[in-house]
C-alpha cells in the first residue's frame, strides 16, 4: 500500500491535471486513509497549502473567484434528514434490498449496484453509525463521513469503518446520495481540500488506529476484514470488466467434446455433511486453534477431508475450517457417472441412491466442490428452463451453492436463500 505522500500527491496530480474527475476517486481518499494510511499534522498543513497553491490557480488571479472553501468543524448527527438518508442506505446494505436505491442513490448505474452488491454480501450489520458533515460545494449539498461498526458475516465481532458521501437535494427538495462518475474540476478541487482539513483527517486518523489496535491484537475479524476488502475490490473489477464485454447469448450452446473410447476418466466421490449441534468452526485440527465462527444445527458444508485424530476439514464455499467428527453427520455421497456407467445394473439399484442415477450428466467434475464459478455473465431462473421467470443475474468469478448437477444441462443451485436453476455451460 502506498504512504500517504504518495497516495495524497497521486490524488492532487490527479486533481488538477484533469478538468473532470472521477468522484469515488476524490472520495476514496477517507476510506484509504482508514485502512490504515496516517497523516501527520505537519505533513497535512503542507499538503493543505499544496493544494490551495496548485489546485485553482485560475481563481487566484481572478482575485479569488470560484468555490470557497468554508472551515467549518464537522457536525455531529446535526441534520435528521441526512442521517435518515445515510441509515436507510446502511439497512438496504444489510437486508441486500437493492430495489431500496432507487429512492436513496442517483444515478443508480451498474457500477453503483455491483459495488453495492459486492458489499452487501459480506456485511452482515452495523450495529454503530454516527455521521459527521461539512458543507458540500453544491448549495445544500454536504459531504457526510460515516464512521460504522461493521459486522462481517460469520464473525461476532465488530470493525471500525469509516465511509465518506457527496449528499445533495434534487429539484422535490429530497436529500440523495450522489454517485456521478464525473463532477467538475472546481468541485474536485473543493472535496479535496475538505477532505485535509484538520478535524477531518484526525477523525481518519482515530478510526485507523482503532482498526490497528485490533489487527494489532489479532482480531479474527479485522483480518476477516482486510480479506473482505480484497474479495470485493477483486469482484468489482472482475464484474465491471465482464460488463464491458459482449455478453453471450444464454442460450447459446457450444459444442461438446467427444470422448475418445477407452480414454481414462477421473473419478472422485462428493460428500456434504451437516452440523448437529452448535459447534465452533476451527483453523486447524485442535481445540485452541482460532476460532473461524460457529455452525448452527442443520448447516450443511463440503467435506474435503476426513481425519483419523476425530476431526474434519470441510468448506462453505468461501473459506476453509475444521470441526470435531463426532458434532457432524455424512448427509450425501456422489458418484461420478463414469464410475457408475462401470458397474452391472443390479449393483447400481444397491449401491447408488435414485436421484443420484437421474442426475447423470456428461461433465462430472462440475460442482465437485460444492459450489459452481460462473464463466461469464449469466441468467438464475426459477426453473430449468430459458422461458422460466429470472430471478436475477450473476457474474464472471461469481460462486453459487450447488445442489445437484442435472443431466438436462441445468444446475439446481441456492441463490439469495432459495433453490434456483442456472445453465451448465456457464458455469466451472
Amino acid at each position: 500500500m502506498p504512504n500517504a505522500k504518495e497516495f495524497l500527491e497521486r490524488l492532487k496530480d490527479l486533481v488538477i491535471e484533469n478538468r473532470k474527475v472521477v468522484l469515488p476517486v476524490v472520495l476514496v481518499a477517507a476510506i484509504l486513509i482508514t485502512l490504515g494510511i496516517g497523516v501527520s499534522a505537519n505533513r497535512r498543513k503542507q499538503q493543505q497549502e499544496e493544494v490551495q497553491a496548485n489546485a485553482r490557480p485560475e481563481q487566484a488571479e481572478a482575485g479569488g473567484e470560484g468555490l470557497a472553501v468554508p472551515d467549518v468543524p464537522l457536525e455531529e448527527n446535526a441534520y435528521p434528514e441526512i442521517n435518515e438518508l445515510v441509515m436507510k442506505y446502511y439497512k438496504a446494505l444489510e437486508e441486500v434490498n437493492t430495489d431500496a436505491l432507487t429512492e436513496i442513490v442517483s444515478p443508480l448505474t451498474d457500477t453503483v449496484l455491483i459495488r453495492f452488491t459486492e458489499w452487501a454480501k459480506h456485511t452482515q450489520s452495523c450495529p454503530a453509525v454516527n455521521i459527521y458533515t461539512k458543507p458540500g460545494p453544491r448549495k445544500d449539498s454536504y459531504i457526510a463521513y460515516v464512521y460504522a461498526q461493521v459486522q462481517i458475516a460469520g464473525y461476532d465481532e465488530t470493525v471500525p469503518g469509516l465511509t465518506s458521501f457527496f449528499i445533495c437535494k434534487n429539484e422535490a427538495g429530497n436529500y440523495y446520495i450522489n454517485m456521478e462518475e464525473e463532477i467538475d474540476k472546481e468541485e474536485a478541487d473543493y472535496i479535496t481540500a475538505i477532505n485535509l482539513q484538520d478535524d477531518v483527517v484526525d477523525l481518519n486518523n482515530k478510526v485507523t488506529a482503532e482498526f490497528n489496535e485490533l489487527v494489532q491484537t489479532g482480531s479474527d475479524a479485522a483480518q476477516a476484514f482486510i480479506k473482505v476488502e480484497e474479495s470485493i475490490t477483486k469482484g468489482i473489477q472482475e464484474a465491471l470488466l465482464a460488463r464491458q464485454e459482449a455478453e453471450q447469448p444464454e442460450e447459446v450452446v457450444e459444442p461438446e467434446e467427444a470422448v475418445e473410447p477407452g480414454e481414462p476418466q477421473v473419478t472422485s466421490v462428493a460428500k456434504k455433511a451437516k452440523a448437529i449441534d452448535v459447534v465452533n468452526m476451527r483453523s486447524s485440527d485442535s481445540e485452541i486453534a482460532d476460532k473461524l465462527g460457529k455452525a448452527q444445527i442443520g448447516d450443511t458444508f463440503d467435506v474435503l477431508e476426513e481425519k483419523a485424530n476425530g476431526w474434519t476439514k470441510l468448506s462453505d464455499g468461501t473459506k476453509e475450517f475444521f470441526i470435531k467428527s463426532e458434532y457432524l453427520e455424512v448427509i450425501s455421497e456422489e458418484t461420478p457417472p463414469q464410475e457408475q456407467e462401470t458397474q452391472q445394473p443390479q449393483e447400481q439399484e444397491t449401491q447408488q441412491p435414485q436421484e443420484e442415477q437421474q442426475t447423470a450428466t456428461a461433465n462430472p467434475s462440475l460442482g465437485s466442490n460444492g459450489y459452481v464459478t460462473a464463466k461469464t455473465t449469466v441468467n438464475i431462473r426459477k426453473s430449468a428452463s430459458e422461458t422460466s421467470e429470472r430471478l436475477g443475474t450473476i457474474y464472471m468469478g461469481e460462486k453459487l451453492d450447488l445442489v445437484m448437477n442435472q443431466a438436462d444441462g441445468w444446475c439446481k443451485v441456492k441463490y439469495q436463500g432459495q433453490t434456483a436453476y442456472v445453465k451448465s455451460e456457464f458455469v466451472e
